[in-house]
């Protein structure tokens, strides 16, 4: 089945589906309607499942532990001295310093002490694209093909 909730996470590991409450506003009233009517059933077909109070949702960009400048690193808090007292040799191409790095890389560590593989991927925090909802006033118009 292609309109299963499987298949539209698609091989992400994603736990969680994230929608902005503006973009959300901005469909009409029909669509926003039915979108409400099925969120009421899932509330009550999992009435009796325990859940979170509340959860934080920051906009964020993905990164490999690798790729992390020193101060993207920091803001992180994961400890990172790649290739600790080595130098690449130089008039490497791009292809042979990532292959050299890789091959010298030292353990990275997160804030909470652990071992970070440096092809372990870290969500870096960015400003959110999409402007706040402000009450319900921020509307964006949906593409024309929408169902608007």
């Amino acid at each position: 089945m292609t309109d299963s909730v499987d298949h539209h996470f698609g091989l992400s590991y994603a736990n969680y589906l994230v929608l902005p409450r503006t973009l959300l506003q901005s469909m009409s009233a029909e669509w926003q309607q039915q979108f409400v009517a099925l969120l009421h059933q899932y509330d009550e077909a999992f009435a009796h499942v325990p859940q979170a109070e509340a959860y934080e949702v920051t906009a964020a960009v993905e990164r490999e532990v690798r790729d992390l400048d020193e101060y993207e690193a920091r803001l992180l808090g994961i400890t990172v001295d790649p290739c600790p007292g080595k130098e690449p040799p130089q008039g490497m191409s791009p292809e042979d310093r990532a292959e050299w790095r890789d091959a010298n890389w030292d353990p990275a560590y997160s804030r909470h002490g652990q071992e970070l593989d440096p092809e372990e991927r870290v969500m870096l925090p960015k400003a959110d694209p999409v402007p706040h909802y402000n009450r319900g006033r921020t509307q964006i118009e949906p593409c024309a093909t929408s169902p608007r």
